[in-house]
Parts: C-alpha cells; structure tokens; sequence
C-alpha cells in the first residue's frame, strides 16, 4: 500500500512538531512489509530535523517545500506541485498529521486533529484570551471547522475529542479513530532519576506555551504561598519564547511583587534539557485551561513528578487518581494543593506509585505507530468508505 505523508506545515517548533518528526522517524525504524512511504515535508523539517540518513533511506520518494501556509508567496505554487506530486504516485491513502491542512487532495485522506478550541474549548479558556485575539480565534475557528468537515478520517487524542467531533461536527464514529498520545521516543534513553541539588529552592516546573497555559496565574500562586503558608522558596521554571504575549504579563506581575527570583524562564527547550530540568524538581504545576493532550501530563509520571493540575476532562482522562486536582484559574486552591504536594510525604509517594500504573498506558511508541497506520491501512482498503 502506498501511503503519501502530508507535512508541508509543520513550520514551528512545538510538540506538534516533535509528533511529527518522531512519526517519520517511526515509518523507517519500525518497518511494515505492507506500506511504501512516501513524504512531503516542509523546509523546516528537511533542514532541523530530519538527517541524512533518513533521506537516503527515503531517496525517490522524499520531497521538500516551502513551509506552508504561505498564502502571499508560494501556496499555489506547492499547492500544484502537491497535485502533481498526488497524481504521480496515486497513494491508496494520504497521512496529514497536523491537520487540518489548506492543501487539498483528491486521494483519501486521514487528518491529525488536535485543534482543542474547535470542540472542547469552555469558558476558562475563552477568559485568557484579549478582545481581539478572542474575535480572531472565533473566526480561524468557522474556518477549520469548514477545513475538517471537507474530511472524512480523522485521527485524534482523546475520547472526548471524538464525542465532540461527533456531536458538533456531525462526523460518523466509525470513520474517528482515537490513538493515545505516548511519550516521546527519545526519553526511552533518558535517564530520569532524580537529581539533588541542595539550593533550598523547591523547584517546579510549569511547562508549555500560550494563553491558554495559564501560567499568568503563577505571580498569584506564588502571592498566596506567602501569604497564606509563609512560603519563600518555591520557584516556577517555564519555557516561554520570548515573543510569547504571555511573558510580558508575567514578568510585570512578578516584578510588581517583588518575586523576580522566583521565576525562572528558559525559553524552547529541548527534549533532553527538558528532561534535565525535570530531574532537578520536586513536582509538576499544570494550569492549563485547554488541550486536547498535553504531553507535560505523560512526562510527568515518567519523571515521577507528583503534579497538580487543572480539574478538567484533558487531565482526569489522563492522570486518573494519580493527579491532585483544583478548579480552573482558582490560585488559593491551587496554591494549596501544590503545598500538599510538596510536603505530604505519604501522598507523594502514593500518587508516585499510581504514576507508575498510569503511564504504561501511555508508554509504548510501538502501539501508538502500528494503532495509526493500521488506521491508515483501514481507510485505503476503504473499509469505511460506505
């Protein structure tokens, strides 16, 4: 079966991204006597990611353009070029992992979905959106769901994704499979033991980007540990670019407060940093108020991270009872149960163990491969086709 992977998007560095490049890796290191892969990758990946070795492996059927969507310069250049490309090979199915896509294709084709706000979005995280960026993001979404809706196959994170897709899209059960999200391929050869420091600092990591993260709550958190608990020496470690409008508001508050030492941003990191910096912490902050799944949940367990985390279904469908849980954007809840997390030593210890259970659910890159592309056989077959 000829499979044609779409990733003439993926353009920014993010866990997107990773997902990406880790797939592509996996159609060359976990072979399949059933499938010929052929690739459309974007200029991002050819040049960043994606080695010689793998493009010798792919010779014949790799090809490179420019990152897209580039609606003022080359889009209907690639947009031809992929046509042609479609009709050259005549694929039995196309692979768009990070869908939905503004390239069109008359093959069938199976997109990646994991656009939270166009199905699970609520009014936590409507609130941490500006006025304008609010009325944006209200249009872009009567745009991707026209983008979705034009697609049968979907691929997607989460249960309450699919019921959402189901139920507001009108899409067919059978025509959604659901793959759980792994932890990445390269922690498999990381260590994850603890690392000791002996600063006096309790460090914690709050990992991820965007409005929706949250994280401005943290100069609050770190107001109400004070005043509250007398706390002093717990530190907050994110990983905001520098472009992200969420610093800025951060960095204002934090100023304000006096707590500057207890912020520590570190910009994009790298998967192995990350998992250094993860070492050297006590537990994991999630304020997240939206996603479809976060990959900071499943790093968490695998660093064994008692972790507190917004009390919504993208958390609880995943953590379990393995999770201390508080009410969205609530920074005394929150600032409480990061206390308990830190000091109770018997429930760190419990929520460590059902971690441990937890995550092999989540740890076989294997089963998350071979679920997708069995999926991607399925359609070509045109198994669901009726």
């Amino acid at each position: 079966m000829k499979i044609l992977i779409n990733v003439v998007n993926a353009r920014n560095v993010g866990g997107g991204l990773q997902v990406v490049h880790n797939f592509l890796l996996g159609t060359q290191k976990i072979p399949r006597s059933d499938v010929e892969w052929y690739y459309a990758v974007s200029e991002c990946l050819d040049t960043v990611y994606l080695n010689d070795e793998f493009k010798a492996n792919a010779k014949g059927r790799y090809h490179v353009y420019p990152n897209q969507p580039d609606f003022f310069h080359t889009y209907r250049t690639v947009q031809n070029k992929l046509m042609q490309l479609e009709e050259e090979i005549n694929p039995d199915v196309i692979y768009t992992i990070l869908g939905p896509c503004y390239n069109f294709f008359k093959h069938r084709e199976v997109i990646r979905f994991v656009h939270p706000w166009i199905v699970t979005s609520n009014p936590y995280a409507w609130s941490t959106l500006p006025f304008k960026t609010k009325v944006r993001m209200k249009t872009h979404i009567v745009l991707l769901k026209k983008l979705v809706n034009r697609v049968k196959y979907i691929v997607t994170q989460t249960e309450a994704v699919k019921n959402g897709l189901i139920c507001k899209l009108g899409k067919v059960p059978d025509s959604i499979r659901v793959v759980n999200n792994v932890l990445p391929a390269v922690y498999a050869s990381l260590d994850n033991t603890p690392i000791v420091e002996e600063s006096g600092w309790v460090e914690i990591p709050a990992v991820g980007s965007g409005e929706h993260k949250n994280l401005d709550i943290i100069p609050e958190v770190l107001k109400e540990l004070e005043d509250t608990y007398g706390i002093k020496n717990y530190r907050f470690h994110i990983t905001l670019p520098k472009s992200s409008p969420v610093l800025p508001i951060i960095e204002t508050k934090i100023k304000e407060l006096g707590y500057q030492d207890r912020v520590v941003n570190h910009g994009n990191l790298k998967q192995q940093d990350l998992a250094i910096l993860y070492r050297k912490c006590k537990i994991s902050y999630l304020p997240s108020v939206l996603e479809v799944f976060s990959a900071s949940t499943i790093e968490s367990m695998y660093f064994q991270l008692p972790t507190v985390a917004t009390d919504l279904f993208f958390n609880t469908e995943v953590f379990g009872d393995s999770c201390l849980y508080y009410t969205p954007k609530n920074a005394k809840e929150a600032a409480k149960q990061i206390v308990k997390a830190v000091t109770d030593e018997k429930l760190r210890k419990e929520l460590q163990e059902k971690m441990k259970i937890q995550i092999k659910k989540f740890s076989s890159f294997d089963k998350y491969y071979n679920d997708t592309v069995d999926f991607l056989i399925e359609v070509g077959e045109g198994k669901y086709d009726k």
